[in-house]
């Protein structure tokens, strides 16, 4: 068996492993541990962090896929990725610019409908630009045939580590407040 249908077979069981976990925290525990309101706030923190991975991760995660075999030399290879490192933070410096100066107009304009969300709106492009970057390193070990590693880590391992913040939330070790803080904590650990 090919090393591709190997890893097809692995990735697929944790993907389905993954999804088991999910459901279990969306359907169970994100409801009864945090209440209506952060498990909303954590709904719309994601969502909205998901909405601008692709923009924080500039595509090259995709274009790091497609055009690494073509170079031929390790030297080649290794400026190849240096660059799609360095090319997203032409749009994630401007971003940060205009999300830092512009933060209360942002943080208002989003917050109109609900106000919990003024206080939480700066995790958003921070979650994004770790979820950005995780899908360049994973594209990365794509391209090497090593992706198994990063299927667990996307699908496993960050949901399994929500379900333990969870808990900590359940067993009150930790608030529904520092559990929002600690989702963006999870994510960068992801990153790394």
């Amino acid at each position: 068996m090919g090393i591709v249908i190997k890893q097809s077979i692995k990735n697929t069981i944790i993907t389905y492993i993954g999804f088991g976990i999910g459901a279990i925290n969306t359907l169970f525990m994100y409801g009864q541990f945090l209440g209506d309101t952060f498990y909303g706030l954590v709904g719309f923190i994601l969502s909205a962090a998901n909405i601008m991975m692709p923009l924080m991760a500039f595509g090259v995660h995709n274009t790091l896929v497609k055009f690494y075999n073509e170079y031929e030399t390790e030297e080649k290879k290794s400026q190849f990725l240096t660059f799609v490192l360095v090319l997203p933070l032409l749009i994630i410096l401007p971003i940060s610019l205009i999300g830092y100066f512009g933060y209360h107009q942002i943080a208002e304009l989003l917050s109109q409908k609900n106000p919990i969300v003024y206080d939480y709106v700066w995790q958003i492009p921070v979650i994004g630009l770790c979820m950005g970057y995780f899908e360049i390193f994973y594209a990365w070990v794509k391209v090497h045939l090593q992706s198994v590693y990063g299927s667990f880590v996307k699908e496993v391992l960050l949901r399994v580590l929500i379900s333990i913040f969870l808990f900590a939330v359940y067993f009150d070790f930790l608030s529904p407040q520092q559990f929002v803080f600690a989702l963006m904590g999870i994510y960068f650990l992801s990153l790394i």
